[in-house]
């Protein structure tokens, strides 16, 4: 089985930060980086990894760890809501994400040979609704992408996953990135895909 972890950075409405990111990570052993972030957690007294509140050196640590084996894939798409021209994207913010977030897992579950599970962040704003995106991801699936195989989509408290807290430093590690421009993190990842949207006016 496949597992994909996911997470966001920014947030889908018109007002605020240009920028909106959904980023993946694909791990082959989830064993090694759900230790070294256990491990990191104890040394620095913390519950849960939130980027917003590591310091830089903090955050150079996981990074460091991260990438010292290639034992995973990271995906993401990057949105750029000032170039957005369609408003009814906006009025439902499950509409928005869901029609994001399928073209970020299309590649995932074509090239699947086998069942695939998504976790995302319960915690997180995204959607309100677990039923809006499976039921849309599983047509699609099942439909466009000629998968034939199980496909379980669900949530999962950031607390209890050291994966999310993992792809939460690393959304926000990309979308430092696209709004600010600051490169270093994101230099240090080995990004298999990245979704530019809208293609022909982004940025």
């Amino acid at each position: 089985m496949i597992t994909v972890f996911v997470d966001e950075s920014g947030n889908l409405g018109q007002k605020g930060d240009r920028y909106f990111v959904i980023a993946t990570i694909v791990p082959q052993r989830s064993k090694r980086i759900v230790n070294f972030m256990k491990d990191f957690c104890v040394e620095h007294n913390l519950k849960e990894v939130k980027a917003s509140i590591l310091t830089f050196p903090q955050k150079q640590h996981i990074f460091n760890r991260l990438t010292s084996a290639n034992d995973y894939t990271v995906s993401y798409i990057v949105a750029d809501k000032k170039n957005i021209d369609n408003q009814k994207l906006f009025q439902d913010k499950n509409l928005l994400y869901n029609y994001l977030f399928s073209f970020l897992i299309k590649k995932t579950i074509k090239s699947a040979n086998e069942d695939v599970r998504i976790l995302l962040d319960n915690h997180s704003t995204k959607t309100r609704s677990v039923n809006s995106l499976c039921d849309y991801i599983k047509i699609k699936a099942f439909t466009e992408w000629n998968f034939k195989y199980n496909l379980h989509i669900g949530y999962i408290d950031s607390k209890n996953s050291k994966m999310i807290q993992t792809v939460d430093v690393i959304a926000n590690a990309i979308y430092a990135r696209y709004l600010y421009g600051k490169q270093h993190f994101y230099s240090m990842l080995t990004i298999s895909e990245s979704i530019k949207f809208p293609q022909s006016k982004f940025g």
